[in-house]
């Protein structure tokens, strides 16, 4: 079957889209399986400004972009169940999720740590954060204490 007689039976199917932003939302960030932390970081990302933004939108644009994570985060979800399973996290499980979804290096957190051999180190499982440096996480990361000590979250 070719393109174009498949066009030709989906066509008395299609749905209108009447709103611009929805319409641009589905074309360059169509609701999809995530396939890859980089399509994960695109699409969490996504969701994450629409979210922000959507207060200062009018009535249209944010019954649209409740449509949208409506399809969307579904999708997100179950990347999130595959990759990341619940269970209580290592601080160091925390410290790598985070640096993760920060997108940060070892060298941004050096600082912090006490040089970028010991971030490593930490990451490794070769060292043990300290109350110090628990501090100074949670501080930079905007999250509380408890979230570094096992059990504190779930990734």
């Amino acid at each position: 079957m070719t393109i174009a007689t498949l066009e030709k039976k989906l066509r008395p199917l299609e749905a209108p889209v009447d709103n611009e932003l929805l319409r641009w939302l589905y074309l360059h960030l169509p609701p999809q399986p995530i396939r890859s932390r980089k399509m994960h970081h695109g699409y969490s990302e996504a969701i994450r400004i629409l979210m922000r933004e959507s207060e200062s939108l009018d009535a249209d644009n944010r019954k649209a972009v409740g449509q949208y994570l409506s399809a969307v985060i579904p999708f997100v979800e179950q990347y999130e169940k595959r990759e990341f399973p619940i269970g209580p996290a290592t601080p160091e499980e925390v410290l790598r999720f985070l640096i993760e979804q920060h997108d940060l290096s070892q060298y941004d957190l050096a600082k912090e740590l006490g040089g970028q051999p010991v971030v490593s180190q930490i990451l490794r499982g070769k060292r043990r954060l300290t109350r110090e440096h628990i501090e100074r996480l949670s501080k930079r990361f905007g999250v509380t204490p408890a979230t570094f000590y096992p059990g504190g979250i779930s990734a």
